[in-house]
């Protein structure tokens, strides 16, 4: 039987009745030998479940059946040893008000507690020929402890390292033992809920059936058992690479993971930085709307966790990156032998700014220093000469040409 018999032996007191004369026996100064308690011919012995009380040759034994859910904490009594007369019967009283008649009764008790039980021989309703009284310990019905424990990585450095934390009860009771098999061919006894445990290191991720036993002080059981996984550790290497497609036009960037040792199942996730959250897939194209250096990270996943991170600049000319070269021209003055002109830049760019203005007049003049507006004086020849002008504008790393013709008049 799974529960153990408690009782109290403290306060047992054996009365027997002869010649209508009480004999006391005080089992307070028992002496423990082996299985037997003897004082004065008073033994009180325990076997396996059963008590067993005698004196002289009266005899009460009681068991009980175990509190743990589903069974139900049920008491049995046993009177014997002696010859009742005609009419003569066992009474017992079990300390909670209750009362019953037979060698052979069962009882339970609503509540845990302890109790004192009477046995009463009775030749007839009148007349009692002894009585017995000694303790018992109810221990309450339907002991149920419930297994729960929740898990938690505390130690970032080693994710090998597990908190384990139980928030197992029970209705009654307490709780005295944690027994946890870790999986891994290991376990672990404690008398308190939060304990902490080491996995072994392996290159791959690893699953443990984490089981929790607990022990209630009443000898009733609960297990739950939870799946823990634990974190490879993959020896990852490498970056990624970048490929630009139609940069001045359209621009839109291949990026390519070039990692090593990438176990199968992994998902590349990129973050390319500019606010509009993440993508997954390799290789993977995008286009970025605004010209600028942006950081991209690139993460490799397993399972929902990130095993590998990597990082780096890239350069992105977004969208509408080309700037658009055009140009106002001036005649300023015009002499019997030469005329002046001035070039007025109206270029544009949509989302940055102008690196640079590049002329060249087509009278071998040229000039590449940032000028928008500049001027140039031009030579009259015997006859009409035209003269082609041309302004190549530069930013995002991209160009645009404007050209015009002059003609110059004769002196």
């Amino acid at each position: 039987m799974q529960s153990k018999v408690f009782y109290i032996v403290s306060f047992v007191m054996l009365f027997l009745f002869s010649c209508k004369k009480d004999a006391v026996v005080d089992l307070n100064t028992l002496v423990q030998v082996d299985s037997a308690q003897l004082t004065q011919g008073a033994i009180v012995t325990v076997s396996k479940d059963t008590t067993t009380v005698t004196y002289g040759n009266v005899e009460a034994k009681f068991s009980q059946t175990s509190t743990c859910f589903p069974s139900r904490e049920v008491f049995t009594f046993t009177a014997s040893g002696v010859a009742l007369p005609a009419g003569g019967y066992y009474s017992w009283s079990f300390g909670d008000g209750s009362i019953e008649n037979g060698s052979n009764v069962t009882h339970y008790y609503q509540a845990a507690g302890s109790f004192v039980v009477t046995l009463m021989v009775m030749a007839n309703a009148n007349n009692m020929l002894a009585k017995v009284s000694f303790g018992v310990k109810a221990l309450g019905q339907q002991t149920k402890p419930e297994a729960i424990f929740s898990t938690k990585f505390d130690f970032p450095q080693n994710l090998n390292y597990v908190t384990f934390n139980s928030a197992s009860s029970v209705n009654q009771g307490d709780i005295i033992q944690f027994k946890y098999n870790w999986g891994d061919g290991t376990e672990y006894i404690s008398s308190v809920g939060l304990v902490r445990h080491e996995f072994p290191h392996k290159i791959f991720d690893t699953t443990y059936a984490v089981k929790l036993t607990i022990l209630s002080n009443f000898g009733c059981t609960d297990d739950t058992t939870v799946r823990v996984t634990i974190p490879g550790r993959y020896n990852i290497k490498g970056k990624f690479r970048t490929e630009s497609f139609d940069a001045c036009t359209n621009e839109r960037i291949l990026f390519t993971a070039e990692a090593e040792n990438v176990p199968t199942g992994a998902i590349y996730e990129w973050n390319f930085s500019d606010g509009t959250g993440t993508r997954t897939g390799n290789p993977i194209m995008y286009k970025y709307k605004f010209p600028n250096d942006y950081d991209v990270i690139m993460s490799i996943k397993l399972n929902g966790r990130e095993i590998y991170r990597t990082n780096k600049l890239v350069n992105a000319k977004g969208e509408n990156p080309k700037p658009t070269a055009k140009f106002e021209e001036t005649l300023v003055w015009d002499y019997p032998t030469t005329q002046r002109w001035s070039f007025n830049s109206r270029s544009t760019i949509p989302t940055s700014t102008i690196d640079s203005y590049q002329w060249n007049f087509g009278n071998g003049n040229t000039n590449n220093e940032f000028f928008s507006f500049i001027e140039t004086v031009y030579n009259k020849e015997t006859t009409s000469r035209s003269y082609t002008v041309q302004l190549i504008v530069t930013g995002n790393g991209c160009a645009d040409t404007a050209r015009k013709t002059i003609t110059i008049p004769p002196r």
